[in-house]
C-alpha cells in the first residue's frame, strides 16, 4: 500500500515524516486489561487496543516511523497519570518483546531437537536397510524409521520457515511500537480514530 493510500486510513506528519495512530479514550484506564488490578506502569493493555496497534503497525511500511495519539474525552489534564501511563505502554512492549525472546529460544530449542532426532532415525534406517535382514520386521522398521525421520526434518523446516518467521516478524512489529512516540490530546472536541 502506497503513501497516498495510507493517508486515507491515517493522518501523515508531514514534518516529522510518521504516521499517527488515532484512539480514542474515555479515561487513562481504558487503554488497560479490564482483568489487570497492577499500577499502569506493570499493567497489560487491552487485547483490543494491542490487535489494533500491532495490525496499523503490520498496514504501514517499516520505513515510516509511527506516532500513538490518544484521545482523552471529557477530562482535564492530568500529568502524573499520563507519564505513568506512557511507561506503563513502554513496559508493556518491552515484556512483549521478552515473551518474544523467549518463544525465539523455544523454537530454536525445537529445530534443534527435530534435526537431532530425524538425523538418529534416518542415520538408523540407512543402516538397518544395508545390514538388516530381508524380513518384513525389518522390512517395515526400516520403513518407519525412514518416515519418522523425515517427519522430523519436515518439522524443522516448518518451525524454522513459518514459526520463526512470523516470530521474528512480530518482534520488529512491537520493537517499532515500543519505540515509537505516545501522546495525550484532550477535550470534548477529540476526533474520533480513523477505522
Amino acid at each position: 500500500m502506497d503513501k497516498r493510500d495510507l493517508g486515507k486510513s491515517y493522518e501523515y506528519d508531514e514534518i516529522n515524516k510518521r504516521f499517527i495512530l488515532d484512539v480514542q479514550l474515555e479515561d487513562y484506564r481504558d487503554a488497560y486489561s479490564d482483568w489487570d488490578f497492577s499500577p499502569f506502569t506493570n499493567r497489560d493493555l487491552d487485547e483490543d487496543l494491542t490487535e489494533y496497534l500491532l495490525e496499523c503497525s503490520y498496514e504501514i511500511p517499516m520505513k515510516y516511523d509511527l506516532l500513538i495519539k490518544f484521545y482523552i474525552l471529557n477530562q482535564e489534564i492530568n500529568q502524573k497519570r499520563e507519564d505513568r501511563s506512557i511507561k506503563g505502554m513502554h513496559n508493556y512492549f518491552e515484556y512483549q518483546l521478552r515473551r518474544i525472546k523467549k518463544n525465539k529460544l523455544r523454537v530454536l530449542r525445537e529445530i534443534v531437537s527435530y534435526t537431532f532426532i530425524g538425523g538418529i532415525l534416518l542415520t538408523a534406517g540407512y543402516y538397518l536397510e544395508s545390514h538388516g535382514s530381508e524380513s518384513i520386521f525389518f522390512s517395515v522398521l526400516d520403513e518407519g524409521l525412514f518416515i519418522g525421520g523425515w517427519v522430523m526434518l519436515w518439522e524443522m523446516f516448518s518451525a524454522w520457515f513459518f514459526d520463526m518467521k512470523k516470530i521474528i516478524n512480530k518482534g520488529k512489529h512491537f520493537e517499532r511500537l515500543n519505540n515509537s512516540k505516545i501522546i495525550y490530546s484532550y477535550g470534548r472536541d477529540a476526533v474520533s480514530s480513523k477505522p
